[in-house]
């Protein structure tokens, strides 16, 4: 008789039951919605420190520290622990809210079955529809009073340096080679930009603390020159500007030596140009220095052709034409047409940087950090649904079924 009445309740409070289970997530402050927010902030930033720890793993197998790659394995270990947590949770997760109703029907139907042949598990699955649909939202909750406030990514003390090589009127200098030192005189980092002028040194090849400070010198064309700003503090972003430098294009570049004040740079064509310029010093010189496939068909300097020596040499694989000319105080006119190809990339050994004074208690913050997120992300999740369960074990055993657990 109690069995016939308690059924025949259950299959008529069954839209009350999915209205109610709602209702009390409103009165608790919490939704699905919020949730699944929650959720994927929580794997967006175990992904983040796990492709920062991969970034470290990269920056000293390219310094050659092969034993402290080592040691980031455990660290691997741990977060990928992490990660399996959390797609436990989106699994479980997803499977509540989308069936919850369906479960809880299919419950209601085996409950009701003669003879209590499904009483057991269809008090069970009522139990868990109802316990993990308004229990799983609360996790956010319950996360929240046993974990650590915040926890800070280690990779936040390294920063980089990245920018763009311009020549005196702006334009981009392409494939310039970037030297960067500390104390000596042999460069800690080499990197080769690309066409563009753009060049970066940080993770995943270089480890560079925040407030490092570097010297700066750029290669091109076989001339090592100075930039504009010489001295770059990490983090640092902007723009190189050579200003003793004119790349015309086609692997044709002229360059300024002395006291010379450029006043315009015109392209009548994209394979001539018009350089006016004025010398205040005796001893200024005007250089020009092309690739051996470049072709200089006129030179004018005031209108009048100009007869330059040019004198070669190889350097990182190209080989390189220069001609300097003497140029008296006065206002000059330079005209150039030439043709010829874009400069190739220098065959040049990037050295990458990585700071080891402080790279162990990075490594050491890197595995504390981890730690952290196994336990707020496997250990405390996992805490969390062995609550539900014995909640939802407890429902169905107060609705006259639940499931026999047995222990071996």
């Amino acid at each position: 008789m109690y069995d016939g009445l308690a059924s025949a309740l259950l299959v008529s409070m069954y839209s009350l039951l999915v209205r109610l289970s709602d209702y009390l997530l409103t009165v608790l402050g919490a939704s699905w919605p919020q949730f699944m927010v929650w959720l994927t902030g929580r794997t967006s930033l175990l992904i983040a420190f796990y492709i920062g720890l991969q970034s470290t793993a990269t920056a000293l197998k390219f310094s050659g520290v092969d034993v402290l790659v080592e040691l980031l394995k455990h660290v691997g270990g741990l977060v990928a622990a992490s990660l399996t947590a959390i797609k436990m949770v989106y699994l479980i997760a997803t499977v509540v809210y989308n069936i919850r109703d369906k479960i809880l029907a299919t419950g209601i139907l085996l409950y009701a079955l003669p003879m209590r042949v499904g009483k057991a598990a269809g008090a069970a699955m009522i139990a868990l529809s109802i316990v993990y649909y308004v229990g799983l939202p609360l996790m956010p909750a319950f996360a929240a009073i046993f974990e650590s406030p915040s926890m800070a990514m280690p990779s936040d003390k390294y920063g980089s340096i990245e920018g763009v090589v311009v020549d005196i009127t702006g334009k981009p200098i392409p494939h310039p080679i970037v030297m960067l030192y500390t104390d000596g005189s042999e460069p800690v980092t080499v990197v080769v930009g690309d066409e563009d002028g753009r060049f970066y040194v940080g993770p995943p090849q270089d480890l560079i603390r925040l407030g490092k400070e570097f010297n700066v010198d750029v290669v091109f064309m076989g001339y090592k020159l100075s930039p504009d700003q010489t001295i770059l503090t990490v983090p640092w972003s902007g723009t190189l500007r050579i200003s003793n430098v004119v790349y015309l294009g086609n692997g044709l570049s002229m360059i300024l030596a002395g006291i010379v004040v450029l006043d315009t740079v015109e392209y009548p064509s994209p394979t001539s140009a018009i350089i006016k310029l004025s010398v205040i010093d005796s001893e200024a010189s005007l250089g020009f220095l092309r690739l051996a496939s470049t072709n200089v068909s006129q030179l004018l300097v005031n209108g009048e052709e100009l007869e330059c020596a040019w004198t070669s040499f190889s350097w990182r694989g190209m080989v390189v034409n220069e001609c300097y000319v003497q140029l008296n105080p006065g206002t000059y006119v330079v005209a150039v047409s030439y043709s010829g190809v874009e400069y190739p990339k220098p065959e040049t050994e990037e050295k990458h940087y990585v700071d080891y004074g402080d790279v162990v208690g990075y490594l050491s913050s890197l595995q504390t950090t981890a730690a952290s997120y196994l336990y707020s992300y496997l250990l405390l999740p996992s805490a969390y649904l062995v609550l539900l369960s014995a909640s939802s074990y407890a429902l169905s055993k107060f609705l006259g079924g639940g499931l026999r657990l047995k222990f071996l």
